[in-house]
């Protein structure tokens, strides 16, 4: 019995020393998550009415809202995780859904998300305060995770 005991002390260590390199390699960073700003522009050769969605690699799907034909809406976003990859889906009346580039939210990320139909791009635009009176950054691309 005693190699048993043994056998199971080990598979337990084990299992949490694997949980522990997981959730150390994801990135998360302590605390919750604040919402981010979400700009979508709607500039599709072919005026449609787009309802937006933000969705996890699990398929779970969150509405955003709408963005009605040559328009541009921004909206709050709200990551569950800090390590949770996202991808935003557009859907249309009688047309294919526009999917984005999949990308995750990072701790350091004070600004806004913006996702243009035409050509498919996501980019993120900084609007943290800068005391030294230099111009904001602007049109920086998201770290893709492909």
């Amino acid at each position: 019995m005693r190699p048993l005991a043994r056998l199971h002390f080990t598979a337990v260590a084990l299992v949490f020393a694997l949980a522990a390199c997981a959730s150390a390699r994801s990135g998360r960073t302590e605390g919750p998550t604040i919402p981010i700003e979400l700009e979508v522009k709607n500039n599709l050769a072919l005026p449609t009415d787009l309802t937006i969605y933000a969705v996890t690699r699990l398929g779970n799907r969150t509405l955003l809202g709408s963005v009605p034909p040559r328009a541009t809406r921004t909206f709050t976003f709200k990551p569950v995780s800090f390590s949770e990859q996202y991808r935003l889906v557009a859907t249309r009346p009688l047309g294919r859904d526009i999917r984005s580039e999949a990308f995750s939210v990072v701790s350091d990320m004070i600004g806004r998300i913006v996702w243009t139909m035409v050509p498919n791009i996501l980019g993120f635009e900084r609007t943290d305060e800068d005391t030294s009176g230099a111009p904001p950054l602007s049109n920086r691309r998201l770290d893709l995770l492909l």
